[in-house]
């Protein structure tokens, strides 16, 4: 178990998580025990290292990463931080961690005004447009919150709420679809 995180440490530097929730993430994949590919992929997506799971994956099991983890890879990317992804980001994301065995759920995010525009502010301080329609839809796995604007580690929801602005303000619910 402590060789999986040796191992996945040992090549690509030391293993940091980025975050409390993404560390417990690490700890469980790890004391779940198992020596699983499920277990690895965990751990490559606690630290936000999407690409090196892509790269372990034929490594552990001789077959090519399969299309939900490689859609996790596009959800995340930079081309998706437009209105009008939210939706299809959020299915990629809620899919790929349903297939590690997590308890994905959709948030919604929505604002009751005559100009219903959300905007997400990112780490440079820019705002990009979320929604022309005033819904958008992100993925909380745990405590942290994902979609294309969080990027692979997340965020947590206090922090989500803070940088999601609308001129009336937001709610939000866990909704069963996107």
């Amino acid at each position: 178990m402590f060789g999986i995180l040796l191992v996945v440490g040992a090549a690509s530097g030391p293993v940091e998580a980025a975050s409390p929730a993404s560390a417990a993430t690490v700890v469980e994949a790890s004391v779940l025990g198992a020596n699983t590919v499920q277990a690895q992929l965990l751990a490559y997506l606690a630290r936000g290292d999407i690409a090196g799971a892509i790269a372990m994956y034929p490594l552990q099991t001789g077959r090519a990463a399969p299309a939900w983890l490689t859609d996790l890879q596009v959800a995340y990317s930079v081309a998706n931080q437009v209105a009008g992804r939210c939706q299809q980001v959020a299915r990629f994301i809620h899919t790929a961690y349903g297939k590690l065995g997590q308890t994905p759920q959709y948030i919604a995010f929505k604002t009751d005004e005559t100009k219903p525009y959300m905007v997400f502010e990112l780490a440079n301080a820019k705002h990009a447009s979320v929604s022309r329609t005033g819904y958008h839809v992100a993925v909380r796995v745990g405590d942290m919150i994902h979609d294309a604007y969080t990027g692979p580690l997340g965020m947590k929801l206090s922090d989500y709420l803070s940088r999601l602005h609308a001129q009336k303000g937001i709610t939000w619910a866990v909704v069963s679809n996107p």
